[in-house]
């Protein structure tokens, strides 16, 4: 049986990958993104999807489009390490505020809302790996580093308590770094779009601190999978998930392994985090999810390895798919 689907930042990387999945189940799409098409235009000759390029912040927009459809999944952000540090305000307003916007048009519509959270609540939490019920430890509200694992945790606290007192049905899903095609152009955003935009032009890739700290990589379509699996499934509802790899990997060992599958000739070189970042940046030394729950719940892992993901992600951008800045 056929959905309609409200997919807000749907033509970004992993919002692309989302609507080719409910493409090519047969439901019906409206991706609502700032952006440009340019991810999905492939997706326009299926007749199941529609592009809306406007803001979530645009109340008129969004509550004509959650009226239309019967689930959001709430894709849209910033989540750009750097913005944290250069425009908290902005983080802030379109990270809580148009989340927020579209909860109350979810609540009273009766609309199930599906939101895509990060596995930055958890913030400097050493006890890993963190289950969806770890505390957070996060630094003081003077480091704009915060502020979007902060605008995160205040939506899931909104969704549990829609939930509690207005019967809205919500899934929470907290992504591990998600990486592979399409994922940001190449020298921005996250580590591997930057680390690979220094690769494929020989230039020296810089490690931020002594490259120990850790993550769990998470192939593309394995998150697009989870993601759709987790939004059709009933049985899913009222809960949060970690979505992600739970094989830890250090950045150093991202660095040599990118130089390795790639055939890469760049040397590494090593930054400290406040030079990079300066003073409003914290890191996060460790950070690895607990599976168990998404896997009990819809039989999800992740299953692609990091040297195959990575293969392809190269692969992707050495064919021209990406676009590098200037």
């Amino acid at each position: 049986m056929s959905t309609r689907f409200l997919v807000t930042g749907g033509a970004g990387s992993i919002g692309s990958f989302v609507c080719e999945h409910l493409c090519r189940a047969g439901h019906r799409v409206i991706v609502l993104d700032h952006a440009k098409s340019l991810k999905i235009e492939h997706l326009f000759e299926t007749g199941n999807l529609q592009f809306v390029q406007d803001s979530v912040l645009n109340r008129d927009v969004v509550g004509r489009l959650v009226d239309r459809v019967d689930v959001v999944i709430h894709l849209a952000a910033i989540a750009d390490p750097k913005r944290y540090v250069v425009e908290p305000l902005n983080v802030l307003h379109v990270n809580l505020g148009g989340s927020l916007l579209l909860l109350d048009f979810c609540s009273r519509q009766g609309k199930k809302f599906v939101f895509a959270s990060t596995s930055e609540i958890c913030g400097k939490n050493q006890a890993v790996p963190w289950t969806e019920d770890a505390d957070r430890v996060l630094g003081s509200t003077r480091i704009n580093r915060w502020c979007y694992s902060t605008a995160k945790a205040v939506v899931e606290h909104y969704c549990y308590a829609y939930h509690q007192q207005e019967g809205l049905p919500f899934v929470v899903m907290r992504f591990f770094n998600v990486y592979g095609p399409r994922c940001d152009d190449l020298g921005q955003g996250r580590v591997i779009p930057i680390f690979l935009e220094k690769f494929l032009a020989g230039k020296p890739v810089v490690v931020h601190g002594d490259g120990r700290q850790t993550r769990a990589f998470t192939f593309i379509e394995d998150t697009a999978e989870a993601v759709v699996k987790l939004a059709t499934t009933d049985g899913a509802v009222g809960e949060v998930y970690n979505v992600g790899s739970d094989v830890e990997t250090s950045i150093l060992e991202l660095a040599e392994t990118m130089k390795r599958v790639g055939g890469f000739d760049s040397p590494l070189e090593y930054k400290p985090h406040l030079e990079v970042f300066g003073h409003s940046y914290e890191d996060i030394p460790r950070r690895i999810p607990d599976v168990s729950r998404i896997e009990a719940a819809i039989g999800w892992r992740a299953v692609t390895d990091l040297e195959t993901g990575l293969k392809k992600t190269i692969d992707f951008y050495r064919s021209g798919g990406g676009r590098s800045p200037g």
